[in-house]
This record gives structure tokens, C-alpha cells and sequence, in this order.
């Protein structure tokens, strides 16, 4: 926190850039113009101080504001109109026409309609009106000179925040590439990691498009910070905001997580929208209840039962019978047949000579979030690409999601109060 005040200072004292140096020296010109008519010594001693700093580079634009008030009283009446002129084009060029309407509502001077006495030696306008118009153009200068002042510091602090935002996107995007390698990669070295590599590479890759999404956001809002209004205030602004700005790749991964779900949930369709494919508690359940492999008749020996031909597809399944019991009348190929049974798999047991489909458990009856996260996932090339796009959308404009599901809870209680 020191650390950055300490640069922000720095930028705001720091001496002038050549350009301002060079709009001092045609101030001076105009001083060396009006130095003989300047009678007050400590006038004339504090614009000369001022300029040897400038002949130093030690020039702010604090002393470049004093020399230009300072000379508007040193100038003639018959050229503070011109000076008015000046003055307002510089404050719309840099306030900005709104600010600038506001100022005209103001109802200052009208230039235009100041008569000038044509007896006065010189010519000059009303002593009233000479007045007013001084009074004006130090308010134009005092307003303008604030937004040079300010605008090193609002640079160097937009700066600031730019390499945060690159820093802080950078390392966040980095540990995801290497998770989504690990996982791609991994599938090669660990074990059992293949069950879960495809849907959680998805997932990465959706907050991945998200965080980039919300940087180009961020870096976007950072480099467009206002600038028409109260310079001091927008500075203020940037200065103590920067924390939300940045937290825009954080809202990115989010938001881009909860659009994949709602396009899982099928909430979100269309042919704008990519299809996710989910898995179902059937299909679930029916997994649960792997049908036996067809079954060959063992062959008894030759010398005590002639060989029959061998038995074809014998197996029982769950949808055709839940229990095959042998009997006395069953052929030695058929006793052989139970026998000779498959070790038992999940959801089948054997009891006494029986073979019998157990009932699936009762936890199948619900879709498990191992089932959940190993069979999730776009249906097509097309709709990874479409999923990609609108996650990328979804840190983009960081409104997309939250209003999406404003509408969605607005429909909902339309269609409620409309049922009642």
C-alpha cells in the first residue's frame, strides 16, 4: 500500500514532459511581452523564479498553473476576451461537452455581446465586466490545469492495474494449463484416472474461457476509465476500486461454471446453445446389471456319456426369468452348466445350484455423482466449440449469467401467479 502511494506520488511530482516545457515557454513569451508593464517587483520576481526552474527541467505543472494566473493580471483588458476564448475551447477539449454544457448553463459572460469603450485610452470594457471575465478565465485555468496535473498519476495508476491484471490472469491461466495436462497426461501414468480425466478437462476448459473472458473485461474497463467529469473523483475512483476490477477473471470462472450446469440441465437450448449429453438413472441402473456372457456346455468324458453337441446360449437374464433351478430330469450338460457358471459379478449370486439376478441396490435408484462427472460433456465437436464460446461470453459480460437467471426466476413467478 506504501509502496504504491509512494508511486503515485512520485508520478504527480515529477517535472513535466517537453511538451509541457514547451507550452511554458510560449507563457513566457507572453510574460516578456508584459514584463514592462508590470509594476509590482514581487510579480516579477516570482514569474522569474518559475522560469529558472523551467531553465533547471524542474518544472511542475503546479508552477506552469501559477505563471498563467498570475498573468492574467498582468494582461491588458482589450486581450482578456481572446484569453476567454482560450481558456473555454481548452476546458471542453479536456472536461469534455458535457461537463462543458453545464458550465455554459452556468450563464457565464457572454463574449460576444461585451462592449468595448471606444473612449477609453486604451479601449477597454466595462471596469464590472473586466472583472467577471478575470474571474472567469481563473476559473476555466484552475479546472483545466487540475486534469494536467492529475493525468501522470492516472496513468501511472492505470498502469499499475494493467500488469496486476496481466500478473494475476497469467498465473491463474497457467495453473489451469497445467491441471488440464496433468489430467490429459495423467491418464497414461495413474491409475483409474481416465474415469474422470474427460469431464474434468471440460470443466477446466470451460472456467479456463471464462477467466479469459472476464480479463479481456477487466484490461477493457481498465483502459477505458472515465475521464469526462470530476478528474479528482475519477482518480479517487480508480484508486480504491482496483480490488473489484480485478476479481472480474474470479466472476469469469464462476459464471462460466453455471452456464455449463444450466446447459447440462437442459434449461438452456437451442441451436445457438451446445448440447450436453448427461447421463440417466436407467441407463445407470441397467449398467448395474452386466449380462452374463454366453455359456458353453462342459464336455463329459467319453468313456462313461457319449458327447453331446454343444450347447448354445443357455444364460439367464434379469428380464427373462429371476431364478433357474436344476432338477432331477436336467442332462449331465445341463447339471455342468450351473456348474460351470461364470464367477458371480455384481447384482448376481448363486445359491444351493441356483443362479439368481439379485435386484439392483438400492443406491442406483439415484444418479451418483461419480456417474455424474465420468459421462458429462458436450455431444459433438460443434457443441465443445459452441460450449467454448459462451463460457468465454459468460466472464466477458460479466451481467450475461446473473440476468439469465433473473429472467428465468421472473418466468417462474410469472407462471405461478398467472396458475393461481
Amino acid at each position: 500500500m506504501e509502496k504504491r502511494e509512494r508511486k503515485h506520488a512520485k508520478a504527480m511530482n515529477q517535472p513535466v514532459p517537453p511538451y509541457a516545457r514547451l507550452f511554458f515557454d510560449h507563457l513566457y513569451s507572453e510574460y516578456i511581452a508584459l514584463k514592462p508593464t508590470i509594476a509590482d517587483p514581487d510579480i516579477v520576481s516570482l514569474l522569474d523564479e518559475i522560469h529558472q526552474r523551467r531553465r533547471q527541467h524542474d518544472l511542475s505543472w503546479s508552477d506552469i498553473y501559477t505563471f498563467d494566473l498570475t498573468l492574467v493580471d498582468a494582461r491588458p483588458p482589450e486581450s482578456l476576451i481572446r484569453k476567454a476564448y482560450d481558456a473555454r475551447a481548452k476546458y471542453r477539449s479536456v472536461a469534455g461537452q458535457k461537463e462543458y454544457d453545464e458550465y455554459i448553463a452556468s450563464k457565464p459572460l457572454d463574449l460576444g455581446a461585451i462592449q468595448i469603450d471606444p473612449d477609453a485610452q486604451p479601449p477597454k470594457p466595462n471596469v464590472i465586466v473586466e472583472r467577471e471575465l478575470r474571474a472567469d478565465i481563473r476559473y476555466l485555468l484552475s479546472k483545466f490545469y487540475l486534469y494536467y496535473a492529475l493525468l501522470p498519476a492516472r496513468e501511472a495508476l492505470r498502469d499499475d492495474l494493467t500488469k496486476k491484471a496481466v500478473l494475476l490472469t497469467s498465473a491463474v491461466v497457467l495453473v489451469i494449463a497445467l491441471a488440464i495436462a496433468l489430467n490429459v497426461g495423467g491418464t497414461f501414468f495413474i491409475p483409474g484416472m481416465d474415469q474422470y480425466s474427460s469431464v474434468v478437462v471440460t470443466v477446466l476448459t470451460v472456467a479456463l474461457a471464462g477467466i479469459v473472458g472476464g480479463c479481456v473485461s477487466m484490461l477493457q474497463r481498465i483502459q477505458a476509465a472515465p475521464s469526462d467529469g470530476d478528474a479528482l473523483f475519477n482518480l479517487a475512483a480508480m484508486t480504491n476500486g482496483w480490488r473489484g476490477i480485478l476479481l472480474s477473471p474470479i466472476y469469469g470462472a464462476i459464471f462460466a461454471s453455471l452456464l455449463f450446469i444450466l446447459f447440462a440441465a437442459g434449461i438452456l437450448n437451442g441451436s445457438v446453445f451446445p448440447t450436453i449429453v448427461t447421463p440417466s438413472r436407467n441407463s445407470v441402473a441397467a449398467a448395474a446389471i452386466p449380462s452374463p456372457t454366453p455359456t458353453r456346455s462342459a464336455s463329459p468324458p467319453a468313456a462313461s456319456v457319449p458327447s453331446p453337441e454343444p450347447s448354445t446360449d443357455t444364460a439367464t437374464t434379469a428380464d427373462s426369468l429371476p431364478f433357474v433351478k436344476s432338477s432331477a430330469s436336467a442332462t449331465p450338460s445341463s447339471k455342468a452348466q450351473i456348474k460351470n457358471t461364470p464367477p458371480r459379478v455384481a447384482g448376481t449370486a448363486t445359491v444351493q445350484g441356483e443362479v439368481r439376478i439379485d435386484t439392483p441396490p438400492k443406491d442406483s435408484d439415484v444418479l451418483q455423482i461419480k456417474d455424474f462427472l465420468r459421462k458429462t460433456g458436450p455431444a459433438s465437436g460443434i457443441s465443445y466449440s459452441l460450449l467454448i464460446i459462451w463460457s468465454f461470453l459468460a466472464g466477458f459480460a460479466e451481467r450475461l449469467v446473473p440476468d439469465t437467471l433473473n429472467r428465468l426466476v421472473q418466468k417462474n413467478l410469472d407462471i405461478q401467479g398467472g396458475g393461481g
